[in-house]
C-alpha cells in the first residue's frame, strides 16, 4: 500500500468531485441573486467558509481513519506521521488552486453579467485576479486548517471524549490563520476573539506557517506510540 501518494491521489479525486458540485451549485444561487435580486459583490468569498470546513475534517479523517489502516499493512507510526505531514502540505495547496480557479471563473462570470466583484473583507488581495495573494492566503488558511483538524482527530483518537480538551487549540489555530487573512469565522462564539492583525504578506506568512509547524509538533506525540484500537 503506497503512501503517502495512494492517499493523496485519493483526495485530489474526492476534492475535485466536490469542487465540481459546489461550483455548480455558487454558480446557481449566483445567478439566482442576479435575477430575483442585487449582485454586488463576490460570491466566492463567502463560499470559501464550507471549504475550510473540508480541509479541517479532512485532518480528522487523515488521523482517526487513516492511521491504524496504514499501520495495520506495515507503516510505522514515524512513517506515518513524516508522510502525513508531506500529504498535508501538498493536499493544501491543490485546495488552495482550486479556489483560485473558483475566483477566476467567477470573474468571468461577472463580466458577462456586467457585475461589479466586490471584496467586502480584508485579504491579502484586493482584487480576485490577483492569482499569486489569492493562491497564497488560502493555501496558508487550508494548511492551518488541515493539521487543526489532524491535532483533533489525534486527539479524540487516542483518549476518546478526552479529546474534547484538543479542541480549543485547533480553534486557536483556524483563528490564528483567519485572523491572519483578515478573515472571520462565522461562529458566534467565535466573534468576541479579536487579535488586532492586519494582514500582509510577511506577516500572514510567518502566522501561517508558525501555526502549521506548532499544529505539527503538537500532533506527534499524540501519534508517536498511540495503540491501535479495534474500532476507529
Amino acid at each position: 500500500m503506497r503512501f503517502p501518494s495512494r492517499l493523496l491521489a485519493a483526495n485530489m479525486w474526492f476534492a475535485v468531485m466536490l469542487w465540481a458540485g459546489y461550483l455548480v451549485l455558487v454558480t446557481v444561487i449566483t445567478l439566482a441573486v442576479e435575477l430575483f435580486g442585487e449582485l454586488n459583490q463576490s460570491a466566492w468569498e463567502q463560499a470559501t467558509q464550507l471549504p475550510r470546513w473540508y480541509a479541517f475534517f479532512t485532518g480528522v479523517t487523515l488521523v482517526r481513519q487513516f492511521l491504524p489502516l496504514y499501520i495495520a499493512h506495515g507503516q510505522t507510526r514515524r512513517e506515518f506521521g513524516a508522510q502525513a505531514a508531506v500529504t498535508v502540505a501538498l493536499f493544501a495547496p491543490f485546495l488552495s488552486a482550486l479556489i483560485t480557479i473558483s475566483y477566476l471563473l467567477e470573474t468571468a462570470l461577472y463580466g458577462l453579467l456586467d457585475r461589479p466583484q466586490v471584496i467586502s473583507q480584508a485579504h491579502l488581495f484586493t482584487e480576485p485576479t490577483q492569482v499569486p495573494l489569492v493562491f497564497a492566503e488560502y493555501l496558508l488558511e487550508f494548511l492551518v486548517w488541515i493539521i487543526g483538524g489532524s491535532f483533533i482527530g489525534a486527539g479524540f483518537y487516542r483518549w476518546g471524549a478526552g479529546g474534547l480538551l484538543t479542541i480549543p487549540v485547533g480553534i486557536l489555530l483556524a483563528v490564528l490563520a483567519e485572523t491572519a487573512t483578515g478573515g472571520e469565522l462565522r461562529l458566534p462564539l467565535l466573534r468576541v476573539i479579536d487579535l488586532n492583525l492586519s494582514p500582509s504578506a510577511a506577516m500572514t506568512a510567518g502566522v501561517g506557517i508558525g501555526a502549521f509547524v506548532l499544529g505539527l509538533a503538537l500532533t506527534w506525540p499524540l501519534i508517536r506510540d498511540v495503540p491501535l484500537r479495534n474500532k476507529a
